[in-house]
């Protein structure tokens, strides 16, 4: 083989593998567009409130929670009644030790979210409002809050695998929107202890007590990233809250005031303006 042959071949072999990586790019590019997409029909169904409050009249984003396994068929569980609060709990990759010479920090970052926090738990009470049956013009049907009831169970119960070969874990996915974090998607696991709950006969009507815990193993926009790169920044967060927030939905509590100016300049005739002043609070 001359020296000519010896450099086509290995210009080729290079090539091979530019366009071997370059499809998998491309593959990964189209799951990453998949999952957007399915992403967005269950922000969807979130944006369109629950069937009470649409029958209502009322706006509201309900939560969506989903699984792996259920977004490829875009199955979500919309909840008629977000739940009443969520208590977080953000413990750090670190730990503390004394010595004879003081107090030692021991960390251990994690290199793929690029933060020091750990895991995020999530304790969550939920309410399911009246469970008994509702009037419609078909007869009687059930409750929004029941059907919550027992859909929260089989999203709890599913399979831990997907179907796919090989499998990958089910995760669940939760469309959580709040005035402190709207928009944002927790991706995870609920905890091993599963549902806590009170069947009460002295409010027999509804569900008392409905609790569970979440483990956050990501969450989609970042919350904290490459905190120990020194590249701390929390823009897209301040991004999504000025956005679904403020340009995408109207403040409460604007008035509109009539404030008369006094212009300096002779060219500019005096005449009051409309300026608009917001409230002390917004939502």
């Amino acid at each position: 083989m001359g020296w000519y042959d010896s450099i086509t071949n290995q210009a080729n072999e290079t090539f091979k593998s530019l366009c071997a990586a370059q499809e998998g790019l491309n593959e990964n590019d189209d799951a990453t567009k998949k999952e957007q997409r399915a992403d967005d029909k269950m922000w969807n169904l979130a944006g369109g409130g629950s069937a009470k409050s649409s029958l209502n009249g009322t706006r509201r984003n309900a939560w969506v929670m989903t699984t792996t396994e259920w977004l490829k068929t875009s199955r979500g569980m919309v909840w008629e009644a977000n739940p009443s609060d969520v208590t977080w709990s953000m413990p750090q990759r670190s730990m503390h030790t004394k010595n004879l010479r003081g107090t030692v920090l021991h960390v251990w970052p994690d290199q793929e979210r690029g933060t020091f926090f750990d895991e995020f738990r999530l304790h969550m009470n939920f309410q399911s409002g009246s469970i008994m049956p509702l009037q419609s013009a078909n007869g009687p049907v059930p409750a929004g809050g029941i059907k919550n009831f027992y859909d929260f169970m089989l999203l709890v119960d599913a399979p831990k695998l997907t179907s796919d070969d090989p499998p990958v874990p089910n995760l669940v996915k939760i469309y959580y929107n709040s005035n402190l974090f709207p928009k944002l998607t927790l991706i995870g696991m609920f905890d091993s202890n599963g549902i806590s709950f009170t069947d009460s006969s002295q409010d027999p009507n509804q569900v008392m007590g409905w609790g569970a815990d979440f483990i956050v193993y990501d969450t989609t926009p970042k919350l904290s990233a490459n905190a120990f790169a020194g590249l701390q920044t929390n823009q897209s967060m301040l991004t999504l809250w000025d956005k679904v927030k403020i340009k995408d939905q109207p403040l409460t509590g604007i008035k509109k005031i009539t404030v008369p100016i006094k212009r300096k300049s002779i060219c500019d005739p005096e005449t009051p303006f409309v300026a608009e002043k917001p409230a002390e609070t917004f939502g």
